[in-house]
């Protein structure tokens, strides 16, 4: 496990261009050129202990080894976005598109039944951040129960107050 920490750990974080034996390999994001040697090293394992390991996880399908010259070792690490906890950058900008149609939802419905200016949209982003899934949820759900509970329209808060205050965690006595 320590062994395929330090693997992770020396991948390329993005792409790099090295000269090897005055040829230029491209080493992409979560691949490395490391020699055998150097990982036996790294490792503080003989050369066919480490020879064994790279093998090992190359069965197991999370590594995959790009045949080069001989004597080059370059890596390849599959799913090396998952190996590191990090989303890829497509599935990022879903995400983000996501959140915002679902703020969208929360700024177009609020105005349409609050009938108050649509004012303060980054400051209601901030909140809205803020919020888990449910609660965002439970703030669209509410819209209109607070509308109908606030006895005076020259009080009804603004979208990030209404989100800042929690004010669709209310409870009202009928």
């Amino acid at each position: 496990m320590e062994a395929l920490l330090q693997v992770l750990i020396h991948a390329n974080y993005s792409e790099t261009t090295y000269k090897i034996q005055q040829i230029d390999i491209v080493c992409q994001r979560g691949e490395s050129v490391i020699s055998q040697q150097h990982w036996s090293q790294l490792f503080q394992w003989s050369r066919s202990k480490t020879l064994r390991f790279f093998q090992k996880i190359q069965e197991e399908g999370i590594i995959k080894i790009i045949p080069h010259q001989k004597g080059i070792f370059h890596i390849h690490i599959n799913n090396y976005d998952f190996w590191t906890g990090c989303i890829s950058p497509e599935a990022r900008e879903e995400k983000k598109k996501e959140k915002s149609e679902v703020f969208d939802v929360f700024w177009d419905k609020y105005h349409e039944t609050m009938q108050k200016p649509k004012q303060y949209v980054a400051r209601a982003h901030r909140e809205w951040d803020k919020l888990t899934k449910e609660e965002q949820q439970t703030a669209i759900d509410h819209i209109e129960e607070v509308y109908y509970h606030t006895n005076d329209t020259r009080f009804i808060p603004l979208a990030a107050t209404y989100l800042k205050d929690k004010a669709f965690l209310n409870e009202y006595i009928d």
